[in-house]
Order: C-alpha cells, then sequence, then structure tokens
C-alpha cells in the first residue's frame, strides 16, 4: 500500500469531518431517545405499582366489611349468660357508601366491639377534594386511608379521581338484585347520594331508587381509581376520556394515565 506524502488533503478531512459529525449526532439522537424511554417507562411502572398496592390493601380491608364472629359463633363472648345474644353483635357492617368515599368496620379481636383501628374509611382529604366528588381538586393527590376519628396517611401517591358504587340483595335470596330481576340481568350497581344511610341513586341512570336499600343488604364493592404519573411524559400527550363512576374526565395534557376498575366481594355482609 502507498501512502500519499502529502498527507490527506483538504476535501477528505471535510469528508471525514461530517461522517464524524453524523455518527455523533446520530449517537446523541439514540441515546436521548432511550433516556426518554426510560424515563416514560420508570414513571409509567411507579404509577402501576402504586395504584395496585393501593387496590390491593383495599379489596383485602373490604372483604372484611362485617365480620362479627360474637354475634353467630354460638359462644358467651361478653360473659353475660347469653350465647350470641344482642350484645354479643359489635355492629360491624359498612357505614358510609359514598360514591367517593366508603367507610366499614369488622370485629377483627371479636372484642364484641369496635375498636379504633377497626373502623376504616377510604378517601380524599377535604383539602384535596373539597366538593367531595371524588376529583383531585389540583389535578391529583395522595388518597387516604383513616381509622377511627385519627388523621389520615396516604395509600396511593398521584391519584387524580376515585368512584365507589354498591350492588345489593334488598329481598336476600342469596342474589346480587339485577334491572329485570332476573338471576342473569344486569346488576344494580347504586350509592348514598346524601348519606342517609341507605343507598338511594343509581349509578348508571343517575335516577333515586324506587326503594332506599339498607346498608346492610350491600354485598358487593366496586372500585374505580384513576392514577396518573408525578410529572408530564416528554413526548406524550394525553386526549383521552376516563369513566370513573358516574363521572367523566377529559385529559389534554403530557401526563400518563392508569384507569382500575375492580370489584369486591363482601363475604361477610350476608351472615
Amino acid at each position: 500500500m502507498r501512502l500519499n506524502p502529502r498527507g490527506y488533503t483538504l476535501i477528505e478531512l471535510l469528508i471525514a469531518m461530517a461522517v464524524a459529525s453524523i455518527l455523533i449526532t446520530m449517537i446523541f439522537q439514540i441515546q436521548g431517545a432511550r433516556q426518554k424511554a426510560h424515563a416514560k417507562q420508570k414513571q409509567a411502572v411507579e404509577m402501576q405499582q402504586n395504584i395496585r398496592a393501593a387496590i390491593s390493601l383495599m379489596k383485602r380491608e373490604i372483604r372484611m366489611a362485617g365480620y362479627d364472629p360474637a354475634a353467630s359463633d354460638g359462644l358467651d363472648n361478653d360473659l353475660t349468660a347469653g350465647i350470641d345474644d344482642a350484645g354479643e353483635s359489635a355492629g360491624s357492617g359498612i357505614h358510609i357508601a359514598g360514591r367517593s368515599m366508603i367507610q366499614f368496620s369488622y370485629d377483627n379481636n371479636v372484642s364484641t366491639s369496635i375498636d379504633t383501628e377497626e373502623l376504616v374509611t377510604y378517601r380524599f382529604s377535604g383539602t384535596d377534594d373539597a366538593t367531595n366528588d371524588g376529583i383531585a381538586d389540583a389535578g391529583a393527590a395522595s388518597f387516604g386511608r383513616r381509622t377511627g376519628a385519627g388523621t389520615g396517611w396516604p395509600v396511593a401517591e398521584s391519584i387524580q379521581a376515585v368512584g365507589f358504587a354498591y350492588a345489593f340483595d334488598n329481598n336476600d335470596d342469596g342474589n346480587l338484585d339485577t334491572v329485570d330481576g332476573t338471576l342473569n340481568g344486569e346488576i344494580i350497581w347504586a350509592f348514598d347520594a346524601d348519606q342517609t344511610g341507605q343507598l338511594t341513586k343509581n349509578l348508571e341512570t343517575g335516577s333515586d331508587l324506587p326503594v332506599p336499600v339498607p346498608l346492610s343488604a350491600i354485598r358487593a364493592v366496586r372500585i374505580w381509581m384513576l392514577a396518573r404519573t408525578r410529572e408530564p411524559v416528554r413526548g406524550h400527550y394525553d386526549n383521552r376520556t376516563y369513566t370513573v363512576g358516574d363521572r367523566t374526565i377529559s385529559s389534554a395534557d403530557g401526563y400518563s394515565r392508569r384507569l382500575t376498575r375492580t370489584t369486591v366481594y363482601c363475604r361477610n355482609m350476608q351472615l
């Protein structure tokens, strides 16, 4: 191979520099795209884990609503010489069945009374949801769990909206009530619109129930939770519409969102 004793020409240097700058630009672009994809994936995983943990906790505790073993265990738990008498019941069950909050209790330690840690409330704080409609006033907020009358603590961060609805067995035939009264008909989902201690509003139609339903007839709870990423995701635009209970939420920003809906069957409410 013969070498050019005069070195490289100006044209050759310019070509080499152009090729090198193209390669460097491509490397930076690929690296930037990878970083954006990684950041987006990280926020999405964080959001998914956040909402999954909250839903898992809520399902586990709501299943315990109405747990009142002393009322039906055949023992004289309160030592009043009466077996399963009126004093045996702790009065556990669902106490508030709102569309944006739920409060329930269970007698976990068989004390025939509801202790502070056995009365559980899930809701946004009044500061984060002043109108109590289940939609965070600031776009997203912590969703909290409270026991007794104490201060709540967050079970999920960056939650935009939550919703609850309740299915019931008002005639106590062992089946959830349906619109047409048949076994395989459309289940009626309702909520207590005015905190009267009864289910009063049909969630699907928005109309009043023909007859208010006592909360003791609730057999299942449906939960909606709409979460979003902590920060907008670069290169992402969300313009979808989400249905959370009976509310419709439209988005038009760079946040990524995830809507989860699940149904919990209250295995202790029919006892």
